[in-house]
């Protein structure tokens, strides 16, 4: 009987170093398998994240470009309006800005000869 005993030992033993060693290989896989996620997880990162700068950046170009139209736009409609009320203002007579600036420089102009009048009148 203890003859079986051994024998029942030593193929327990064989049993478990096999395991050990299906262990150690399944541990080296597994390791392998590790480095090249975080290889693979690296790499794409780098990828993904130069993937994203470049569409921000497109999509900074192309709010740039909205911007610049728009500002165009409504420099353009501006000017629009802007002729349209000098148009309007003609067709009914009205003076414009410049006419008004005009007649604002002559009245200044007036008022200071008729001062220089008044001091020399006065002094007189």
């Amino acid at each position: 009987m203890p003859e079986t005993n051994k024998e029942s030992l030593d193929q327990i033993n064989a049993r478990v170093e096999r395991a050990r060693e299906e262990l150690k290989d399944a541990l080296a896989q597994a390791r392998k398998a590790v480095r090249g996620v975080v290889t693979r997880v690296t790499d794409r990162g780098t990828e993904l994240f130069n993937e994203l700068v470049k569409t921000g950046e497109s999509l900074q170009q192309e709010r740039a470009k909205a911007q610049k139209a728009a500002q165009k736009k409504a420099t353009e409609a501006q000017d629009l309006l802007t002729s349209l009320r000098q148009r309007t203002a003609s067709l009914f007579g009205l003076p414009t800005q410049d006419d008004i600036a005009a007649l604002d420089k002559k009245l200044n102009s007036l008022t200071r000869k008729v001062r220089k009048i008044e001091k020399a009148t006065g002094a007189a």
